[in-house]
């Protein structure tokens, strides 16, 4: 089943495009993982597949519904995303926090169902984040900090999670629990994950393929094809030092 397609995709802001995505498809459980130089427009691109941003031309499709006419309490019900910067109250505790991601199926009141709050233990269980549910948003490091946004986003039990540089903050144990719990959720809940990385050993890793951005334009590398996108890396007017090994 097709969880995401793009078709004729290009992005970009004030109607200027800034790259040129073409046709993607991501299937429900796959994953893609998004890299290239900065100022590339992996954020643009990743913004522009949650319906944040309009297409400068194309469609993005989810499930296939048209992403940019849905509503925004259903778009939350379709697709989470994991900002890379967000301001976040410093006196809300991780529950608090993690109970945001289910704003989309609340009633008029509020109030968190039976259902509502399952979702929110599982989640919290899940992220490794029992001992810290009552704990200030402020008084947590940021690797702490960065798994209770995951916590949020996955709360919101979405069939498509986009992800910006979910890596940021965590030390080495916790980027691998971050790819651990990114790898259940798509075997239990057949989510499909798409990833911006400043890592490609992490992308390698991860993704099921390769989202390349360069000079404007985007290639897909799938398994296989790691010639290629070395290549293609190379190639392109900048080169990331870490990149290279």
């Amino acid at each position: 089943m097709t969880a995401v397609k793009t078709v004729d995709l290009s992005c970009g802001y004030g109607g200027v495009p800034l790259l040129k995505a073409g046709t993607l498809e991501i299937g429900a459980g796959e994953s893609r993982v998004i890299v290239g130089p900065n100022g590339a427009g992996k954020s643009t691109l990743l913004r522009t597949l949650c319906g944040s941003l309009a297409p400068i031309t194309g469609t993005v499709s989810v499930h296939g519904q048209p992403i940019h006419t849905l509503g925004h309490r259903e778009r939350a019900k379709t697709v989470a995303m994991l900002m890379q910067i967000q301001p976040l109250d410093p006196s809300y505790t991780v529950e608090e926090l993690v109970r945001l991601g289910r704003t989309p199926y609340l009633g008029r009141w509020g109030h968190l169902s039976a259902k509502d709050r399952d979702a929110v233990d599982g989640v919290i269980y899940l992220c490794g984040l029992e001992d810290l549910r009552t704990r200030a948003l402020g008084k947590m490091s940021g690797g702490e900090r960065q798994r209770a946004r995951l916590a949020m986003v996955l709360a919101q039990e979405t069939p498509v999670v986009l992800l910006d540089e979910p890596t940021s903050h965590l030390d080495m144990d916790h980027r691998y629990m971050l790819f651990e719990i990114l790898s259940r959720i798509r075997m239990e809940r057949g989510c499909a994950v798409i990833m911006v990385s400043h890592s490609l050993a992490d992308a390698q890793r991860f993704g099921d393929s390769i989202i390349y951005i360069k000079n404007s334009e985007a290639q897909i590398f799938g398994p296989g094809e790691e010639d290629g996108l070395k290549t293609a890396i190379i190639e392109s007017t900048h080169v990331p030092d870490d990149w290279i090994y």
